[in-house]
């Protein structure tokens, strides 16, 4: 287990890449800048998934009316 020790902060995570992320939450660090525009992420997964809007990749369709997402969530709020 892998404990955040920022005081007052009672989280725990399995893999220490997780509380690396977390930890991003406490010092607000966003080494992981879009090639496209001036947003910065805590993690390399956000920052890939915001890049595909830039190119027009929205792989999740609507079966009802074949509309297109980028994102799962947003195809699910649809």
């Amino acid at each position: 287990v892998y404990k955040c020790e920022y005081e007052g902060c009672t989280k725990s995570f399995s893999r220490p890449y997780n509380l690396n992320s977390h930890i991003r939450t406490h010092t607000n660090l966003r080494p992981h800048r879009c090639d496209h525009c001036d947003r910065q992420f805590a993690r390399l997964h956000d920052k890939n998934r915001h890049e595909r809007l830039h190119r027009g990749v929205r792989p999740f369709a609507c079966e009802r009316c074949q509309h297109h997402f980028a994102r799962m969530d947003a195809l699910n709020r649809h």
